[in-house]
């Protein structure tokens, strides 16, 4: 009799430590995937991409880069490897714009990619404006300015966002975008300078 009692009390202990183990080990699993999406990192061709107060940010040359895109979100964009090439050959690259755009919210995003792309691009950047503005003091230039040396990028108002190269000027790429879409086209370029995207 004690005995029996015995081996129930002993299959008992053995089991609340089994379900024991097992409510560890899931709560460690839980806990680590609960960390991981708090910590928001994700993996996209090699890069690890972590979310940032703006959006993104990924080590690109050994330092943090902010994105407001995941690059998974921006592959619908069009950006051909000729225009990449046009990019990366140069000796640096103008972005130009219509300062007379009559929807003002496009020209403040101009301005947030302005600023975006004078900290994330290696090679002189520069700006300017197709028109005479008295918002704007940057030179007046057009696309039959640009060279094979300094391409210019003619950022072109448009709801079909992608790249494309001019037909009036092979130096001159169009960036059609607009609104907050500004933004994912300006993701899209400097994502695949930099290797993190590729080219289609």
């Amino acid at each position: 009799m004690k005995q029996d009692k015995y081996e129930r009390n002993k299959k008992r202990t053995n089991i609340i430590f089994t379900v024991g183990i097992a409510f560890i080990m899931i709560a460690s699993i839980f806990a680590i995937v609960l960390d991981n999406q708090s910590q928001g990192s994700n993996d996209y061709n090699k890069h690890t991409i972590l979310s940032s107060g703006n959006g993104y940010k990924t080590k690109i040359n050994g330092k943090y880069m902010e994105f407001y895109y995941y690059p998974g979100d921006l592959e619908r964009i069009p950006l051909s490897a000729d225009v990449m090439a046009k990019i990366k050959n140069s000796q640096g690259v103008a972005f130009i714009f219509d300062p007379t755009e009559n929807v003002s919210d496009n020209l403040q995003y101009i301005d947030v990619i302005r600023y975006d792309l004078q900290t994330q691009m290696d090679k002189p950047t520069y700006f300017g404006i197709t028109k005479n503005s008295t918002k704007y003091t940057l030179s007046i230039v057009t696309c039959a300015n640009a060279t094979q040396a300094f391409p210019f990028i003619l950022i072109n108002m448009s709801t079909d966002t992608g790249f494309n190269v001019s037909t009036d000027n092979p130096n001159c790429i169009i960036m059609n975008a607009k609104l907050r879409d500004l933004l994912a086209a300006k993701d899209r370029l400097i994502y695949t300078y930099y290797g993190v995207m590729t080219p289609n």
